[in-house]
């Protein structure tokens, strides 16, 4: 394999900011963690955090966005910049980011009429209006909110300084009073803060006049600049542009952080797989071209070659990157010293960063379970197995593969046995769906691992008592994954049923001839045509997923679920995006709606909130009613759960041949879950193997 300083050499040259010289081209980019103190302090977790990124190469880190002001904060976990209480905390920070040699800058912010929070504090705002995509309105400020919003700024500009942070960013971007005072929209005022393009960029200018006079010359300030709020009603990159050259012209910025969207398009700030990241390249390339600062890119810049091609094309600086190196902190190293075969790829599906932290909740990622974990949950702190065993993990499935991984890391001598050819379980079979060949990575990036740590992977092979009994294994963790629960040729015989470990649901007519399984179509077993009813049970992409699918294989499609809405279980923009695919290619969403019965031609329903038996007590029960049916009906695909393959696990615990073999079971097999759940299962379990 070449050097990766000849392959990328523009990549992994230094960059100066300002006075501050920086190793590489890759920049952390700032994202909120959730991992402050509800008190609004720097953790040992948000330290290890950060630790951990540095340590893994990355050229420069610009912290998340923290709060100039108590008004500001966009939930109670956003630090507190502008107490001199936080400076203890972000000291820590800067050593752990300064001993390993990468260089660390704040952005700092204020939330104005942007919250996180439900409900939110007072949110200040230039005129009085709730942000469309929220219910909850907003104060007009008035001038001494606006003073002690630039005091605000300095003040909190002077603390990071003072904690030995390297430079400061402030957020002109996706959310935020700064962008709100600079929108057309957002800002109605005819006083000297609004009513003309200069007024509306008065408070930006008189903050970064602030900041400066707080921290001198030297200290590089940049600008995270939103440039195209990607709504109806917003502004676009022509008036995006606009303003970099007003602040430009200040002589006060440094460098320019590209950004778009707003809480209106919450999927263009932090864009799913379903955004193509070649979108964003003419807002990266559109700025460059309009300054003469230093640009750093953004929008999902995968693989590295295009980021080379990017800052050798006059494109951009430096490229910045979030989601990648919350599932990877070592994309950086791994590139640098050619092992770019085993970076772990972020997939972009939002489940676990953005959705975790939307909910104010510790960041997190579905593929790496140390993530925002990493005090207490690291590969690099895996404790070698005292005594090596001989381990047999039953199932190539994700579960199964991180299983193996841990194990081998740890020094055990493992051999992964699947019955079918191929590595990947039911990711194989998600990845078909429309936008979610990505997924495809999680397991790619596992299979890749394995052969690099010697894992003894054996395909084709029926791990059978009689055949497991002859491998001679101190340990057998099985990992043999879920099916759709669903009767006859559906489903898979479980001994489980007859036991009365697992159930069946009671839905007459789910073993009709048109009643077919989510495993079956994606895995191309029996393709549906004409009109097809998914049943939505789960809320999550077995459903939404496969009702795309069909779609785009010419179906015409109703989706009915017993919630709310269809995908309950989607993160935010995720699911909006999939809501407007769904009108475009013309799915009927049911929602509130039960299925009651299947039948040839027909599916009976019946709505959730009825007036039905309102009675005495009756009336605090959801009693379905008001019964109707979907007519003209040619398949039925009911996505109402998965169970467990468990009946290995059991016969295993019962044969007295494996009496003194220790037997472990993991992921699906244990209950159906998601990916997240299932891998960071799997990494503990291996822990104690």
């Amino acid at each position: 394999m070449s050097d990766p300083a000849t392959r990328f050499p523009l990549l992994f040259s230094p960059f100066r900011l300002g006075a501050v010289e920086i190793r590489n081209r890759f920049v952390f980019q700032p994202h909120f963690t959730a991992l402050g103190t509800l008190e609004g302090m720097p953790s040992p977790a948000l330290t290890a955090y950060h630790r951990e990124r540095a340590r893994g190469g990355v050229g420069l880190i610009v912290m998340e966005s923290q709060a100039i002001h108590p008004t500001g904060k966009m939930s109670d976990r956003f630090l507190n910049a502008w107490d001199p209480a936080v400076i203890p905390g972000l000291s820590d920070i800067a050593e752990a980011v300064h001993a390993h040699g990468a260089k660390l800058f704040s952005q700092l912010t204020h939330g104005g009429h942007t919250s996180l929070m439900r409900p939110p504090h007072i949110m200040w705002a230039p005129t009085q209006m709730p942000e469309p995509s929220s219910h909850f309105n907003t104060k007009a400020v008035d001038e001494d909110d606006i003073a002690a919003v630039i005091a605000g700024f300095a003040a909190a500009a002077r603390n990071v300084m003072a904690a030995g942070h390297d430079g400061i960013e402030i957020k002109i971007a996706h959310d935020g009073l700064l962008r709100s005072f600079a929108s057309p929209y957002f800002n109605r005022r005819t006083d000297r803060w609004g009513g003309s393009f200069a007024n509306r960029m008065r408070l930006s200018i008189e903050v970064m006049e602030a900041i400066k006079a707080a921290t001198g010359p030297s200290v590089p300030l940049g600008v995270r600049i939103c440039l195209d709020e990607f709504t109806p009603f917003g502004y676009d990159l022509d008036y995006g542009l606009k303003m970099v050259a007003a602040l430009e012209a200040t002589g006060l910025v440094d460098y320019f952080n590209a950004d778009a969207g707003s809480f209106s398009s919450y999927w263009m700030e932090i864009p799913p797989a379903a955004v193509a990241s070649e979108e964003f390249d003419r807002l990266n390339v559109a700025l460059k071209q309009a300054t003469e600062l230093p640009v750093v890119a953004f929008g999902r810049i995968t693989p590295p070659s295009r980021g080379e091609a990017m800052i050798r094309d006059g494109h951009a600086d430096m490229i910045g990157l979030a989601r990648q190196l919350v599932a990877d902190p070592e994309t950086v190293e791994k590139l640098r010293t050619g092992r770019g075969h085993l970076i772990r790829i972020c997939i972009a599906c939002n489940d676990a960063c953005i959705h975790q932290v939307g909910q104010e909740k510790g960041i997190r990622c579905i593929q790496n379970p140390s993530a925002g974990r990493e005090a207490t949950l690291n590969d690099r702190d895996l404790v070698p197995a005292e005594q090596k065993h001989r381990i047999a993990v039953v199932g190539g499935g994700l579960t199964g593969m991180k299983v193996a991984e841990i194990a081998a890391r740890r020094g055990h001598q493992v051999m992964l046995l699947e019955r079918d050819g191929t590595l990947g379980g039911l990711i194989r079979l998600a990845m078909k769906q429309p936008e979610h060949e990505d997924i495809g990575e999680v397991t790619s990036h596992l299979e890749a691992v394995l052969g690099d740590l010697g894992v003894d992977v054996r395909r084709r092979v029926e791990a059978t008592p009689e055949a497991l009994a002859e491998l001679g294994c101190d340990t057998i963790v099985v990992a043999t994954g879920s099916a759709s629960n669903l009767p006859g040729r559906n489903g898979v015989p479980f001994a489980a049923e007859v036991e009365g470990r697992q159930v069946l649901p009671d839905t007459p007519g789910l073993d009709l001839d048109h009643v077919v399984s989510v495993d079956r179509v994606l895995a191309g077993d029996v393709m549906p045509s004409g009109h097809v009813v998914v049943i939505d049970g789960n809320g999550h992409w077995e459903a939404a997923g496969t009702a795309e699918f069909l779609a785009d294989n010419g179906c015409r499609v109703t989706v009915v679920a017993s919630y709310e809405v269809v995908g309950s279980e989607l993160e935010d923009g995720t699911r909006t995006l999939f809501f407007r695919r769904a009108a475009i290619k013309g799915l009927s969403l049911v929602t509130s709606t039960v299925v009651t019965a299947i039948e040839p031609g027909r599916v009976r329903t019946a709505q959730v909130f009825s007036s039905e038996d309102a009675i005495g007590w009756g009336q605090y029960l959801l009693i379905p009613g008001n019964e109707g049916a979907i007519e003209e009906v040619d398949w039925v695909v009911p996505v109402i759960g998965r169970r467990s393959r468990d009946d290995l696990y059991v016969a295993l615990k019962k044969h007295q041949e494996f009496k003194s073999v220790r037997i472990e079971r993991v992921g699906d097999c244990v209950a159906p879950r998601l990916i997240q759940s299932n891998i960071l299962e799997a990494y503990q379990l291996a822990e104690t193997l």
